[in-house]
């Protein structure tokens, strides 16, 4: 049983410092996948806290709340759920623009973790855009544990948000949870 953090990446919509909308809400989508990830987990018997902000006062402020709460807990892995942002293909190529995780070194648990979300994602017809590093993520940077940022696919992609509507938030859950589980179990 491995103990892991799990948060959505940004204030609710509506609020400062919320997450990318257009075809999808990231703030409203990362929050039920996130929501989804920590009950499946704890399903497969992980002890799972939820970080989530819902009151930060500016971007910086979300971001070290996060991170205060992922640090109050001893984990093994510390995950921040997101939808990316910036293909801006309103009308559909026939290709999704994807998932990818970043970390800050593809080493360890994280990179381990990383790469078998990746695959999990991209066996629902998602492209894999793979495991990337940064180094300059507050997220990443801060916290105690070993960090991942999934990006789970494109909030302005048709091609994207056709295949998400088709399996929803749960099946992009379920492909999160088990990539991690087959890590940490």
């Amino acid at each position: 049983m491995a103990k892991i953090n799990v948060h959505a990446g940004h204030n609710p919509s509506g609020k400062i410092a919320c997450g990318a909308s257009d075809l999808l809400d990231e703030s409203n989508q990362a929050r039920k996948i996130a929501k989804e990830v920590i009950r499946l987990l704890k399903k497969k018997g992980h002890k799972v806290y939820n970080c989530t902000c819902n009151n930060g006062t500016n971007q910086r402020n979300v971001l070290e709340r996060i991170v205060a709460k992922c640090n109050a807990h001893g984990v093994h892995l510390d995950v921040s759920i997101h939808l990316n942002s910036g293909r801006n293909d309103k009308k559909g190529d026939g290709k999704t623009g994807g998932c990818e995780v970043l970390v800050t070194k593809r080493d360890g648990i994280k990179g381990d973790a990383a790469e078998s979300i990746c695959e999990e994602i991209a066996n629902l017809g998602y492209n894999n855009r793979g495991v990337k590093t940064a180094d300059g993520l507050y997220f990443l940077n801060h916290t105690d544990a070993p960090a991942i940022l999934v990006e789970c696919c494109f909030v302005d992609d048709m091609d994207d948000y056709e295949l998400y509507k088709k399996g929803n938030y749960k099946k992009m859950a379920k492909a999160i949870a088990d990539g991690i589980d087959k890590v940490l179990a």
